[in-house]
C-alpha cells in the first residue's frame, strides 16, 4: 500500500475540515476520509480489491468501436448498465453515445465532436440515417490523469491495462473526475439501489461517497471471456482483445483501418480505438432499442 505523505495527509485534513461548510451533499465526501483512514489503522488496505481476478501475464487489453456499423441503439450501454450493477443514479451511464455529424464531401472522415458545429448530443429519441452515433466511456489510458491525481492510490493502473479503483480506499474527493478529459468518471451521491434479484454477484455493490467507472468488466475478461457490452451489440461494432498480440482482431484492426482516439493530442495512451470509414449500418432502428429482459445472462 502507498503510504500518504505529508503534504497529502494535510491537504485531506483541510478538505474534511470545510465539509462543515459546504452543503450536506459534502459529508459523504468528508466520513469518507474518516472511513478510509479508520480502515487503515485496522488493517492494509491492498492495491488490488478482492473481486477483481488478478491481471493476465503480457496481456494488455485494449478495445476498436467500428462507427461505421455503430446504429446508435444504446445497448452497449443498457448491457454494461446491467452486468455491472449500476443503478438508475448514476446518470449517465458508464456508456455515453452521442448524436453527431458524418462530413460526407471528404470520404470516410469522422466529424471531430471538438469541432465548432459537430453538434453532437446524447439526448435523441429518434435514430437518424444521415447521423453518426458514437459510443464514449473510460479509454483505460496508459498515461492516465485520474492516477496521477489520486491521493490515496485509490485508482491505479494495472498490468494488462485495465484501469481500476479500489473502493475501500476511494475517500470521495472526486480529483480524478476533474482530471479525467473524457468525462468518464461517475460520483454515487446516494446510496446505490439495484434490485438484489437483477444484482450480479461477481460485482461488488459501490458505496455512498465513492467514484465508479468503466472495468473492461474485469470479472469476465480476466477470466477469458470478452465484455458484456461486445455480447450485447447487435451490429458487431465493438471488438475486444489483447493489443500486444499481433495475431489478434484488435491488433489487425488498428494495423489495416484508419483509426484516431479521443484527445490524442493529450497523450493519454487512450485503449479505445474509433475506426472511421464508409457507414455499414445494415441493420435500421428509428428509435432506440429497449433493453432485452435477458440481456446479462450470468451462466454463458
Amino acid at each position: 500500500m502507498r503510504k500518504l505523505n505529508r503534504r497529502e495527509i494535510i491537504k485531506l485534513g483541510a478538505l474534511a475540515g470545510g465539509g462543515v461548510l459546504v452543503p450536506k451533499e459534502a459529508k459523504a465526501f468528508t466520513g469518507r476520509i474518516f472511513e478510509t483512514f479508520e480502515l487503515i489503522k485496522r488493517r492494509e488496505v491492498g492495491l488490488r480489491p478482492e473481486w477483481a481476478p488478478e491481471p493476465i501475464p503480457e496481456v494488455k487489453f485494449g478495445m476498436v468501436i467500428d462507427l461505421g456499423k455503430c446504429i446508435g441503439c444504446r445497448r452497449c450501454s443498457y448491457a454494461c448498465k446491467r452486468e455491472n450493477n449500476v443503478p438508475d443514479a448514476i446518470s449517465p451511464p458508464y456508456i455515453t453515445v452521442f448524436e453527431t455529424e458524418y462530413v460526407t464531401w471528404i470520404s470516410d472522415i469522422y466529424h471531430p465532436t471538438e469541432t465548432p458545429g459537430a453538434g453532437t448530443t446524447m439526448m435523441y429519441t429518434k435514430l437518424r440515417k444521415d447521423k453518426w452515433y458514437m459510443p464514449v466511456q473510460c479509454n483505460h489510458c496508459d498515461d492516465a490523469p485520474c492516477v496521477q491525481v489520486c491521493p490515496t492510490g485509490a485508482s491505479y493502473k494495472d498490468s494488462d491495462g485495465i484501469v481500476m479503483i479500489n473502493y475501500d480506499k476511494c475517500i470521495g474527493c472526486r480529483y480524478c473526475m476533474v482530471a479525467c478529459p473524457y468525462q468518464a468518471r461517475r460520483f454515487n451521491w446516494w446510496h446505490p439501489e439495484v434490485p438484489y434479484k437483477d444484482r450480479n454477484p461477481l460485482v461488488p455493490m459501490r458505496e455512498e461517497g465513492v467514484v465508479e467507472k468503466c472495468t473492461f468488466c474485469v470479472h469476465r475478461t480476466r477470466k477469458g471471456k470478452t465484455t458484456r457490452r461486445v455480447e450485447a451489440c447487435p451490429n458487431k461494432a465493438r471488438t475486444f482483445g489483447n493489443l500486444n498480440d499481433p495475431d489478434s482482431e484488435v491488433s489487425k484492426l488498428i494495423k489495416s483501418e484508419r483509426w484516431w482516439r479521443l484527445k490524442d493530442e493529450l497523450n493519454t495512451g487512450c485503449n479505445i480505438y474509433y475506426l472511421t470509414r464508409r457507414s455499414e449500418k445494415r441493420m435500421t432502428w428509428y428509435k432506440p432499442l429497449p433493453p432485452p429482459q435477458n440481456i446479462r445472462g450470468l451462466r454463458k
